[in-house]
């Protein structure tokens, strides 16, 4: 065996980098959360990757039928209640309670926007 091969790290991976939300914030497909999420349910995922998955995940913004889809949230929860390293627990809890503040303020801008449609009335002419 030779010398630990290091590799670079990506911005994501790093504790303290501030994202920006740029294009990929919000373009998340369906296929880029199934591979985060087939990397966080896999037993043989080194706590790295783990660790850059869940920080990706932190920094896509997801709409209510992309979590729904994927269903990550499920995955990520178990991981807030179950896992056994305190610190991702806590990671995978903010992460959820992220996306629960983001829904709850889509599905208002959605109701608000429905209010205005429904009460919008024709000018009289």
């Amino acid at each position: 065996m030779g010398p630990p091969v290091k590799r670079q790290a990506t911005l994501h991976q790093l504790g303290k980098v501030q994202t920006s939300r740029s294009s990929s914030y919000y373009n998340v497909s369906l296929e880029d959360i199934a591979r985060h999420k087939k990397t966080l349910e896999d037993k043989a995922t080194t706590k790295g990757d783990f660790v850059a998955s869940l920080r990706q995940l932190s920094s896509m913004l997801l709409t209510k039928d992309l979590l729904e889809q994927s269903m990550i949230g499920l995955c990520v929860n178990r991981i807030a209640k179950k896992h056994p390293d305190g610190d991702m627990r806590v990671l995978a809890r903010n992460i959820v309670e992220k996306w629960r503040k983001e829904v709850r303020e889509q599905v208002k801008r959605d109701e608000k926007r429905q209010r205005t449609v429904a009460g919008w009335r024709k000018p009289n002419r």
